[in-house]
């Protein structure tokens, strides 16, 4: 009974152990399959992720050698009209001198001395206008021809507006001009105070330009070594993704095999537990004994062998074994 039992029980657990394994030889393959491609699908999406941010590096590295570029060329221009300010401030403070101060004074004389221009024009008004209407006119009577005489200055003077008052006229507009001229002064100084806080700033923001350019122009290599960098990654990455899925294979090749050749170990459990449970087997246990040639004897050693049989009926067993019998 006891023979049945173990027979029942090496049955049940080698068959569990077949079961586990060529669920393993089926199953194992396929699950190492979708293993395999998941994993590549992640690297493939982890290199496409990091080849895009290559590309962003790249292109974020050309717009900042673009931007290097127009910032140098805006440091050059800053400096440049923070000098032609700086150079139009003496310029601005002639045109206010001559403008607030020389200027007002010539008008003024001018119009003191209009009066007195104004009277010499009315002499030479009247002047003009008794020579333009000099002439003589004379007729001499000679017989059969007489003789015509018309002489004159050929002077034709007859002004719309008399000369003396054109130049009053003039003196008049010239009125307030002076103090008007003067009153730009202060605008003109405000003006040239503006232009030389402008001029200042424009250094200083030309100096701040060019230090953040400077500063731009360090990221510029970094970048380059990151993209680098990056490359390398992703050689790596996808080396690592070849290498991954050739030792995959290896893998899914020796899941496949070594179930099946474990399996195959587990035909002899079963064919014993199989024998026990049925007790179907009938087993012949040959013994072989040697016995040794003693000194003096003949030639021909003698080996005995005796064969019992062991008969197993049931849940009985019987053995017998011969006795050794040895020659003195």
């Amino acid at each position: 009974m006891f023979r049945r039992i173990l027979g029942l029980i090496i049955l049940i657990a080698t068959a569990v152990v077949l079961v586990a394994l060529i669920a393993t030889a089926i199953f194992m393959g396929p699950a190492i399959d979708a293993l395999s491609t998941g994993l590549g699908n992640s690297l493939s999406l982890t290199v496409d992720a990091l080849e895009t941010v290559s590309a962003t590096l790249s292109q974020t590295q050309s717009t900042l050698s673009a931007v290097n570029g127009s910032m140098d060329t805006a440091v050059e221009t800053t400096a440049t009209l923070s000098k032609t300010i700086s150079d139009t401030v003496p310029l601005l403070d002639q045109v206010s001198f001559l403008v607030a101060d020389q200027t007002p004074r010539n008008i003024e004389a001018v119009q003191a001395s209009v009066p007195n221009i104004a009277a010499v024009a009315g002499v030479v008004d009247d002047a003009l206008v008794r020579l333009s209407d000099l002439e003589y006119k004379q007729t001499i009577p000679i017989p059969l021809n007489p003789i015509e005489i018309n002489f004159d200055l050929g002077i034709d003077y007859e002004p719309v507006e008399p000369f003396d008052e054109t130049m009053l006229a003039l003196g008049t507009s010239l009125d307030g001009l002076p103090e008007s001229l003067r009153s730009l002064s202060g605008q003109l100084d405000v003006s040239a105070a503006n232009l030389e806080t402008l001029s200042s700033n424009l250094d200083t923001a030309g100096g701040d330009i060019g230090a953040i350019n400077d500063e731009v122009a360090k990221f510029i290599p970094l970048l380059d070594d990151y993209v680098a960098l990056l490359n390398q990654v992703i050689a790596a990455i996808e080396q690592a993704g070849a290498q991954v899925a050739a030792n995959l294979a290896t893998v899914r090749l020796a899941a496949t095999i070594l179930p099946i050749a474990l399996a195959l170990t587990q035909l002899a459990p079963l064919v014993v537990g199989w024998d026990l449970l049925t007790g179907g087997r009938d087993e012949t246990q040959v013994v072989v004994k040697e016995i040794a040639a003693q000194p003096g004897e003949a030639e021909s050693d003698r080996v005995e062998v005796e064969e019992t049989e062991e008969h197993v009926a049931g849940d009985k067993t019987t053995e017998s074994f011969p006795e050794d019998t040895n020659d003195a």
